[in-house]
């Protein structure tokens, strides 16, 4: 196996009466000499349907495709791309609204670390929406650095979907893990369970508090 770097992305299931919350974070681990590739074929898969509300371009996001069949199929396919594999961490059975930050920060610890002991080099997290989200995961990865969990020769940034296409395979991934773990349905999951490292992340309440 080649080079790696990690693309990560999150998917999740707010807490509400009666449902715990669940929280996905995916990576699309790629072998980096196939990564151009891999680049051309999810650019060929986009459809002028797939432009995004308000920007000036397009990309494959599974929440915004309509059409039911395309998308299981492009759930199938991204799921069986060669040279790509998977690790997901899950929190699950947190309570509050107010937790999905720490249960982020929580899954993240863990998830970080680990990409960096199995040799990725490098990697990408999708860059969340507001200024003071995208401090927060900046603050997780310093504070994993300041207390040398995290090893300093992997690159950790942050990065937009329009710009970098491998974070949609780390989309898709995330959806169909947590299309398992909060409504029980495997048809999505079962394309990237083969492939699939999961990461069994606890929380309290207390943690990273």
């Amino acid at each position: 196996m080649g080079r790696l770097a990690a693309f990560l992305d999150e998917a999740d299931v707010e807490p509400s009466k009666g449902r715990a919350g669940v929280y996905v974070v995916a990576a699309a681990v790629v072998e980096l000499e196939r990564s151009m590739v891999l680049r051309s074929f999810l650019r060929s898969l986009v459809r002028p349907e797939d432009a995004e509300p308000k920007h000036d371009f397009a990309r494959l996001h599974v929440a915004r495709i309509k059409d039911k069949r395309r998308k299981s199929e492009i759930i199938a396919t991204l799921g069986m791309l060669r040279h790509v594999t998977f690790v997901v961490g899950c929190a699950k059975g947190y309570r509050r609204t107010v937790d999905r930050e720490p249960v982020r920060r929580a899954v993240m610890t863990d998830m970080l670390p680990w990409l960096a002991k199995s040799g990725v080099e490098s990697t990408l997290i999708e860059l969340r929406d507001t200024k003071s989200l995208q401090v927060a995961d900046a603050r997780t990865v310093a504070a994993l650095r300041t207390a040398d969990l995290l090893s300093p020769q992997m690159a950790v940034r942050q990065g937009l979907p329009s710009e970098e296409p491998l974070l949609w395979i780390a989309d898709a991934c995330a959806a169909a893990w947590r299309r398992a773990m909060a409504e029980g349905k495997t048809n999505w999951s079962q394309w990237y369970e083969p492939h699939t490292a999961l990461i069994d992340v606890p929380f309290t309440g207390r943690r990273g508090e």
